[in-house]
């Protein structure tokens, strides 16, 4: 039930709650909640700046209502609106919010409190002068390919599995030389992520170069960030103790419920693996303090069941990152779903998310590749984002462990990624894109699908309709869930 709002001016966005979590009662507040929180994880690489946003209200200007705002009524006198630009993703008005924002029809100085706010937010823009810059990525991004070993033969995976692990002199190597890196391009953290091929297989060379990363990151004054991504078939509960003491984070891949999990995801054998997936949540990670994300890849198998994985994370108060499957280069079988298919399963997702409304930041989960704060590149591919093979090698991408850019880790590992094949244009580089409200939430799709599918690197994402479908109801979840956080809704 929706709670009446005061005449107040009242906006309430999405970054900030961290910061001022007893706000949701003073004027013209503006509460948001912090999405590096760490209830939220993806399987690629999301370019972050966090550390780099600078104010954009400029005190000597007058403002007027910025263009190409969004908006749709969740309830009551509330309403979600956004502009492409906001650095701090959607918001919600009241009526006030909501009127004092039409006052600024014609220009003027900011003069209230509420403008400011509405300022912050790119709703409002200064008189004559261009808009502040998308910040760039302070984050240095790294997928560690630990092992090619696994115990399972998902249907869509990229990794040709041997036998081959990284061995820890290439590790260490490995982590001298991204935090080298990373201070020499400026970076002011390193985010680690820990794969192959079933990581945990390799799990003591995981818990070295961890212990190592930390280390070596407080030395050259970086802030780090961990996290390994696994099937979730092979966690003792030893494991997971460590991972949760040393701060490590978990994302584990769950595909369906019973019978759909098994089939996009069985064991070498052919036998299911969900039984022991959900053993190791319920048994091991959850009793030992351990939070995993869920990872759900959407494919034509298991797409009428998305919905019913996700109710059964939710259940457990677990996050949920939703994405699209990428048909890897040379795979005999495409299980990409038709666009409807995805549609439906999609939403079908979404009133899940709706019943149970949680109150920490979901929305850059709730779609492939999309963030909740602006941003101009999907991913961090060929930018910020290194991957470092078993062998040593850099490869631009994990989909691409194959094609690597250098049979070595030494010299300016960024600049041989920035130098590499892949090209991961900015989404104003785009056909088409440039005029959609979603732009800076997309970014215009996983390059490499889009290079794939359409044969060029400017083309939109061939998933643009299903985005242009789903950002609507997902950007409304997210405005019932700002309702819901700051008491609104119960």
């Amino acid at each position: 039930m929706l709670q009446p709002s005061h005449e107040i001016p009242l906006l309430f966005a999405a970054r900030q709650r961290v910061l001022e979590d007893d706000c949701a009662c003073a004027p013209a507040t503006m509460l948001s909640v912090s999405e590096a929180s760490g209830l939220s994880e993806q399987d690629c690489a999301c370019p972050t700046s966090l550390g780099r946003r600078v104010s954009a209200v400029q005190a000597d200007a007058r403002y007027r209502q910025a263009e190409e705002v969004w908006s749709q009524n969740l309830a009551g006198d509330f309403r979600l609106v956004f502009h492409p630009r906001a650095p701090q993703g959607p918001c919600v008005l009241n009526t006030a919010a909501w009127k004092r924002w039409q006052d600024f029809q014609i220009p003027q100085p900011l003069s209230q409190p509420i403008d400011h706010q509405l300022a912050e937010q790119r709703l409002l823009l200064p008189l004559d002068r261009p808009a502040p810059s998308v910040p760039q990525p302070d984050t240095l991004m790294v997928w560690l390919h630990v092992t090619n070993q696994c115990n399972l033969r998902c249907a869509y995976c990229y990794v040709n599995k041997n036998a081959a692990s990284m061995s820890q002199e290439i590790g260490e190597q490995a982590i001298r030389r991204v935090m080298e890196n990373a201070v020499e391009h400026h970076f002011v953290a390193v985010k680690l992520k820990y794969a192959g091929g079933e990581p945990s297989l390799n799990f003591p060379l995981i818990r070295h170069l961890a212990i190592q990363a930390q280390r070596e990151a407080e030395a050259h004054h970086l802030r780090l960030e961990q996290v390994v991504l696994s099937n979730g078939t092979h966690l003792r509960p030893e494991d997971a103790k460590w991972l949760h003491h040393h701060g490590v984070r978990l994302m584990i891949s769950l595909d369906g419920i019973g019978e759909i999990h098994d089939r996009l995801r069985p064991y070498l054998g052919g036998k299911g693996s969900f039984a022991t997936v959900s053993n190791t949540i319920e048994k091991i990670l959850l009793p030992s303090g351990l939070i995993p994300t869920i990872s759900i890849t959407v494919t034509r198998y298991n797409a009428h069941g998305i919905a019913e994985a996700v109710r059964w994370a939710l259940e457990r108060n677990l996050p949920v990152s939703l994405n699209f499957y990428r048909q890897p280069f040379g795979a005999p079988e495409d299980l990409a779903a038709e666009e409807q298919m995805i549609i439906q399963g999609m939403l079908a997702a979404y009133r899940v998310f709706e019943e149970f409304l949680p109150t920490y930041p979901f929305l850059s989960g709730l779609l492939d590749r999309a963030q909740a704060t602006e941003h101009q590149h999907p991913c961090a591919a060929g930018i910020s984002y290194l991957v470092i093979t078993h062998e040593g090698k850099l490869a631009q991408c994990q989909m691409l462990l194959d094609r690597p850019v250098s049979d070595h880790l030494q010299g300016d590992l960024i600049l041989k990624v920035r130098n590499g094949p892949l090209r991961n244009l900015s989404v104003d580089q785009k056909e088409q894109c440039h005029t959609c409200t979603y732009r800076y939430f997309c970014a215009g799709g996983c390059p490499l699908e889009t290079f794939r599918t359409k044969g060029k690197w400017n083309a939109p994402s061939p998933n643009c309709r299903i985005y242009q479908a789903l950002f609507p109801e997902a950007l409304r979840l997210e405005g019932l869930r700002l309702l819901k956080l700051h008491g609104l809704l119960n």
